[in-house]
This record gives structure tokens, C-alpha cells and sequence, in this order.
């Protein structure tokens, strides 16, 4: 059975739960930070006079807390039954059209969620809209696929979309940290991915995560 669109009220629930995610990145960011302070302060420490040192004891080494490394975004081949399309220009970092089937197509790219531009721009706005641009630069020829609900309330076409070299380019801004990983009624095809990107996006403070 498929749901009907993802209305404005779905929107803002996911952009709450970015947010949530947003603040726990960011606190265990700080919580690196306060370790690495203890740190230095039991360097210090160390080099009190030797009577000053025994007066306080022996300064226990702070362990840091794991932190997940930056993994490589693995790559998502492109599906059989694409459909090809062209480049016709960029929007935003979300945003853009497409020549489909001899028609100029608005298309919202599935599973993610970049700063806003123009009079409402949001931080790394700008910047993730030139990434986009420069991942399909008008007239390259790309491969599309929809996903279980292919427009939203806008009468957007929803879609993944490859470049012409093979990259999912939904899953790299993710990757790279020029988006945000979201999810919407019942299009979740490459979820696990999508997140696992974000994931490691965040534990590198690439892009948003660093700069916002």
C-alpha cells in the first residue's frame, strides 16, 4: 500500500530529530575537548618541584573517550531500471531540474536535507549548493531512480540520482557533510547507508559538523 506524501508536519518532525542528532554530535565533541584539557592540566602537574608533586600524588592519566573513526563512504552501484535524464541547472544544495522524458522536471533529492540559501541561507548554504553544482554541472547526463512515493506535496519528483562517473550523489553530500541524513514516509530505500554516512560525517566534523 502506499502512503500518501510527506506533508509540511513531517518536515518539521525530521528537522527535530536532525537537530537531536546535531546536539549529541556536538556534546561529544565538547566531551573530547574537556578530557584534552585534564590532559594538559596532569602534564602541568608532572612538572611541579618534586614536593609539590608528592603533596598532591600521583596525577592518573585520563583515558579518552572512544570516538568512532572516519570510515569511507562505500560506494552504491547503480541499480538496474534507472532512468536517464539531464542536468537543465542547480537550485540549492537539495534542489534542481532535470530534462526527463522531454519535459524540464522539479526533482528533490530523496534522503537528505541541506542549509537553507538566498534570504533565509543557513550556515554552509552556499557551500553545498556549489558541491552540488559541482557534482552535476548543467547538461551531464545522469541516472534516476524513484523510490515508493515519487513526488512529494509540491509535486516534486523525489529521486535518487548518479552521476555520470557511478556516485550516488543523495549518499555523497551525506558523506561528505555538505547534508543531513533524513527519511520520509515510506521512501527508505539505501537508509542503512545514508545514516552510516552521517554517522561518520559527524564523528569527523566534516562539513556541517565541523562548521555549523
Amino acid at each position: 500500500m502506499i502512503e500518501p506524501p510527506p506533508t509540511p508536519e513531517d518536515y518539521r518532525v525530521a528537522k527535530q530529530l536532525r537537530r537531536r542528532r546535531r546536539v549529541r554530535s556536538t556534546l561529544i565533541r565538547l566531551s573530547v575537548a574537556v578530557v584534552a584539557v585534564g590532559a594538559v592540566a596532569g602534564a602541568i602537574a608532572l612538572d611541579l618541584p618534586d614536593r609539590l608533586a608528592e603533596a598532591l600524588g600521583p596525577v592518573q592519566p585520563v583515558a579518552a573517550p572512544p570516538v568512532a573513526p572516519a570510515l569511507a563512504a562505500a560506494p552504491i552501484a547503480v541499480p538496474a531500471g534507472v532512468v536517464s535524464a539531464t542536468v537543465d541547472s542547480v537550485h540549492d544544495g537539495d534542489t534542481l531540474f532535470l530534462m526527463l522524458g522531454g519535459e524540464r522536471v522539479k526533482v528533490r533529492l530523496l534522503a537528505v536535507d541541506t542549509p537553507e540559501i538566498g534570504d533565509n541561507l543557513e550556515c554552509f548554504g552556499n557551500e553545498s549548493t556549489a558541491y552540488l553544482r559541482h557534482l552535476l554541472p548543467e547538461g551531464s547526463t545522469v541516472s534516476t531512480l524513484a523510490d515508493v512515493e515519487p513526488y512529494d506535496q509540491y509535486d516534486r519528483a523525489l529521486l535518487f540520482v548518479w552521476t555520470p562517473t557511478g556516485t550516488l550523489v543523495n549518499h555523497d553530500l551525506v558523506a561528505s557533510g555538505y547534508a543531513e541524513a533524513v527519511f520520509i514516509g515510506g521512501n527508505r530505500m539505501f537508509e542503512t547507508e545514508v545514516e552510516a554516512a552521517e554517522d561518520a560525517a559527524q564523528a569527523a566534523g566534516l562539513g556541517i559538523w565541523g562548521a555549523c
